[in-house]
């Protein structure tokens, strides 16, 4: 695809495909993984180590499920996407623990070490630049602090991809 050709092209591309798939994002996560993706979620939180009093941050949090998991383990929990309407949609689910702020990775409006832990689900291969997002991750972990990251990639079967990228 031309438009991934370059940081700003991949920047605008995923910010206008995140805007028109927030209302079935769910959905697609669930197809695109085959239903798999619930179970990798609980890895995450699992592998993460969070607990009462753990500081976490949840990156392109979307639809908050990792976010809540990680909440329901007793983390306090920030939330962050660079898609307005996906942090509309978390706020709505009734699951309480978890603070959402719009944003985006790649210039993180946190102080440098202000967190025990960084997730992300689906989050890493959506970046513009992943040099600045991955040195903005470092800066506002703890020492000795912990990053997760799920991903997967854009389905290779042409029908798969035609649906997810519309």
């Amino acid at each position: 695809m031309k438009q991934l050709d370059s940081a700003e092209g991949k920047r605008r591309y995923v910010r206008t495909l995140f805007a028109t798939i927030a209302d079935r994002y769910d959905l697609i996560t669930v197809l695109l993984s085959y239903g798999r993706d619930a179970r990798w979620k609980r890895r995450v939180v699992e592998l993460s180590g969070a607990g009462a009093g753990t500081e976490a941050l949840d990156l392109a949090c979307g639809t908050g499920d990792i976010a809540f998991a990680l909440a329901g383990r007793g983390a306090r929990v920030m939330g962050l996407d660079i898609t307005h309407r996906m942090l509309q949609l978390a706020r709505a689910k009734p699951r309480p623990g978890v603070a959402f702020v719009t944003g985006d990775m790649m210039a993180l409006p946190f102080g440098d070490a202000r967190f025990d832990l960084v997730t992300t689900g689906y989050g890493i291969r959506n970046v513009p630049l992943l040099e600045p997002a991955l040195t903005e991750i470092a800066r506002v972990l703890k020492p000795g602090g912990r990053f997760v990251s799920l991903d997967f990639n854009r389905p290779s079967n042409p029908f798969v991809r035609a649906i997810y990228l519309t």
